[in-house]
């Protein structure tokens, strides 16, 4: 989104024409911007948006009515009429840009729909086709506009208008054709309005659903999203993000959903787009296409990499959705390979479109475009429609096939939507009833709450659980490790990173403003019941001594008499810019905290907040170590849940934490193009070789547990399960717990190009009590076992003797399971 919004998909909340109007307070007369700023948003604009008359009759009106307000004196009335002259000069300046903005359709808000048009079934993608096409025959040019380009903003401005979503399309009542109401999604419905929050729930983050490594829980996060958002009035949910880590520092790390791995990737953003689509019934839209991989220069950064890469590294999430029937892809602010990526022909048409066959709308980000040759590019829809690139003067010069096909893609990816064929009862047509839903509207409930309680817990990633030095006892024949926590224990909460609450209020008019709970930026979902870690622990009943500070003579005196040390970290990430380093704010607090619990003979626990990858140097000081990724509002009851043993940790590293910074890409800066000279070791792979903190995958549970071959490799019929083998999990432990096996798998060709292991599957048992086992079993396609080939542009099966390996990371491979595929002729396939 916009750098003024920062090209976020919706503006900087509360940073409009409202604010830009107060500066001219005390310049011209006194009061005057907030005369207008709080006078035209509601009287006026909505006048004029209603009235037949001509505009500067309604605003001229309006305003001498205000510039002689009842009981005023001489100076009073001078003062008011000075406000009004300025007000009337700034309307007549702005008039040609905004006010023209707001004249609605003429009888668009008392238009009655007919009834929507009969259409194939979401699934019959052929048929969806043919039906789009002959609708869009019936529409007039303004009827085509309507669905190609946004509206609800002033023009050249970065705040929608009051009673419009942060995406909008007109309705088309005559032909039965709902308006199209998009929302910024990856928190969940994003409170852009402070009257918002507490209405919605304030999710964990796509990196903490990652972290659970189960396509069911990512299913379940989608479609209660989704849910939230048809209760707003909304139809179009502006997610997943599925970009691969490649620079650690990205700002936007905590909003993509792959993490460091596609075929991780893959596996999350099927399962999204279909718990929104199928579960919920609206639209999906994944995105940034493509490499949008950094925040630094995010407008300007030419990312350049060669086309294997682009397929095996960077496409396979966007390959995943498509399959799964995504309505739509949104293209990104970066430059691919020296075009901009919602201009480029190479990636919207020849690769998305066609290679993919992408049957959906492709929609720019917003204020994305550098140049009128969007549409001609691939590029379907423009957001939020403002800035002239397809206004009507500009469409009305396109080829006729290709206007006609970009609003067929629009109403052919808008027709998998069930909300959108069967609006309910009560929908809202944007422009006209809108306002209501979306700051009225509660649409958070008891389940949604204690599905995030649920989602943050199960993304939390155990890193480090060690037995005390001092004895805490025995569970069975094994010595008690810190972790879970006993009710009976004085727990010792030190450092202010504990205590953190949710932003303040004030600093809501930063839309980028973040903090240990939710990303800043057009992801950001505030939340007025945003639990502290803390607040979580002293809800679950425990006996806590507190220091609020991150002195150490105010810990070392909440020490005494307690028998646990907890304490804290954190680091916060917005859209707009990277992170400067991966520190952790409590960088020097940390390691003094351990320290004095060190000193003192107590064990200590660290409950790290990030936004993605951090640096842990005090690690092995600490007995335990637990991570949770931007868990939203249930943060501190989720962590509570975990160290009290209510729920066994079952969280998996969809990221690696170095050993230093030293290890990692860094954000390319300059003008000079993005070289992705590491080609397919990218991701997880750049650590390959090197020491780090923890690997790609890892993560600890209270139970263990043991991988048994119950089934060797086998061949099959189906191209789709090309080979089955199938691993036994058994609970060795003394708790209960779920395991996620990890299968990687090494390519027979030695292609230097490729890392020696990749990932191809995960399964995630259900949780297994002590002495319970549970069978998995795993597949690989034709897609699993190919490669892509430059010269067919098409991927190849790759033939000969595979190498497998069944682990609980990435660097604990426990199973080697080899195969042979001869397979015949190497068949090339799309």
């Amino acid at each position: 989104m916009n750098e003024a919004t920062s090209m976020g998909q919706g503006a900087p909340e509360l940073d409009s024409m409202e604010t830009r109007l107060h500066s001219f307070d005390g310049i011209v007369c006194p009061g005057v911007g907030s005369m207008v700023s709080t006078f035209v948003p509601t009287e006026v604009l909505e006048s004029v948006a209603a009235s037949s008359e001509d505009t500067r009759t309604v605003v001229g009106r309006a305003l001498r009515k205000r510039a002689t307000p009842h009981g005023c004196g001489t100076g009073c009335m001078r003062l008011a009429w000075c406000q009004t002259l300025v007000a009337l000069g700034l309307l007549g300046w702005f008039w040609p840009w905004w006010i023209d903005q707001l004249r609605l359709p003429h009888g668009y808000c008392k238009e009655k729909a007919a009834p929507f048009p009969l259409a194939p079934e979401p699934h019959d993608m052929d048929g969806l086709t043919r039906w789009a096409s002959g609708m869009v025959n019936q529409m007039t040019l303004d009827e085509k506009h309507r669905l190609v380009n946004g509206v609800g903003y002033m023009k050249f401005a970065f705040q929608q208008l009051p009673g419009y979503y942060v995406g909008n399309a007109y309705a088309i009542p005559r032909l039965g054709l709902p308006s199209i109401n998009l929302h910024d999604a990856m928190q969940g419905f994003r409170t852009m309005d402070a009257s918002t929050i507490g209405q919605v729930t304030s999710w964990p983050c796509a990196l903490a659903i990652a972290a659970t490594w189960n396509s069911s829980a990512t299913w379940d996060w989608a479609k209660a999203i989704a849910d939230e958002f048809a209760a707003k009035g909304a139809n179009v949910v502006l997610g997943p993000s599925v970009n691969v880590h490649r620079v650690p520092r990205n700002g936007r790390n905590a909003e993509y959903i792959s993490g460091e791995d596609p075929y991780l990737g893959k596996d999350l953003a099927a399962a999204y787009v279909r718990g929104v689509q199928e579960g919920a019934g609206l639209v999906s839209v994944v995105k940034h296409f493509v490499l949008n991989q950094q925040e630094t220069n995010r407008q300007q950064v030419d990312s350049t990499v060669d086309e294997r890469t682009l397929w095996e590294q960077y496409y396979p999430p966007f390959q995943s959705a498509v399959d799964a029937g995504v309505a739509s892809v949104m293209c990104a602010y970066n430059w691919v390979n020296g075009q901009q990526a919602c201009e480029s022909h190479s990636t919207l048409t020849e690769d998305l479109k066609g290679r993919m066959d992408f049957r959906g709308f492709v929609m720019s980000d917003w204020w994305a475009f550098h140049s009128d040759m969007g549409a001609m590019a691939g590029t379907d829809m423009n957001m939020p429609g403002n800035d002239g690139h397809y206004s009507m003067e500009k469409i009305e010069k396109l080829p006729r096939w290709r206007l006609n096909e970009m609003a067929a893609r629009v109403l052919h990816g808008m027709a998998r939507a069930p909300a959108y064929r069967s609006p309910s009862p009560g929908s809202c047509r944007v422009g006209c009833n809108c306002r209501e839903r979306i700051v009225d509207a509660v649409a958070t409930n008891q389940a949604h709450l204690a599905l995030a309680r649920r989602l943050a817990a199960e993304g939390a990633v155990l890193l480090r659980n060690e037995a005390p030095y001092m004895s805490l006892g025995n569970v069975g024949d094994r010595p008690r490790r810190l972790l879970p926590l006993q009710p009976d224990q004085i727990i010792a909460v030190v450092g202010k990173a504990c205590f953190a609450g949710p932003m303040h209020l004030h600093w809501y008019t930063d839309w980028t403003a973040s903090d240990y709970y939710v990303v800043g930026g057009s992801g950001r979902v505030l939340s007025n019941r945003t639990t502290s870690i803390v607040s979580g622990l002293e809800a679950a009943g425990l006996t806590v001594h507190v220091s609020n500070s991150d002195a150490l003579v105010d810990a070392e005196r909440a020490m005494g008499g307690a028998d646990v040390v907890v304490t804290c970290g954190g680091a916060t990430a917005a859209e707009a810019s990277d992170r400067k380093s991966l520190d952790l704010d409590q960088k020097s607090v940390i390691p003094q905290m351990l320290s004095a619990a060190s000193s003192r003979g107590l064990p200590a626990a660290v409950v790290v907040l990030a936004p993605g990858a951090v640096l842990l140097p005090w690690h092995t000081d600490a007995t335990a170590v637990l991570l949770m990724f931007l868990s939203g509002e249930a943060t501190g009851h989720a962590a509570a849940d975990i160290l009290l043993g209510k729920v066994s940790p079952s969280g998996r590293l969809p990221i690696t934490l170095p050993a230093s910074e030293d290890q990692t890409l860094k954000p390319c800066q300059g003008s000079e193009p993005c070289m992705y000279t590491e080609g397919l070791r990218g991701g997880w792979h750049v650590y390959d070789g090197h020491a780090v903190a923890y690997p790609f995958g890892h993560g600890l549970g209270y139970a263990e547990f043991e991988f048994l071959v119950a089934r060797n490799w086998s061949r099959q019929l189906d191209p789709a399960r090309r080979w089955e083998a199938s691993i036994l999990v058994r609970n060795t432990g003394d708790f209960g717990g779920a395991e996620t096996v990890q299968l990687y798998v090494q390519f027979p060709d030695g292609d230097p190009a490729r890392p020696d292991y990749q990932l191809r599957g995960f399964r995630k048992t259900p949780t297994l009590w002590p002495g319970q086992s549970h069978l998995v079993t795993f597949s690989l396609s034709d897609r699993d076992l190919s490669r892509w080939d430059v010269l067919t542009h098409s991927w190849k099966l790759v033939h000969g003797g595979y190498a497998t390996a069944f682990g609980a990371s990435s660097r604990d491979l426990r199973i080697d399971m080899p195969f042979y595929d001869g397979g015949g002729d190497s068949a090339l396939f799309e």
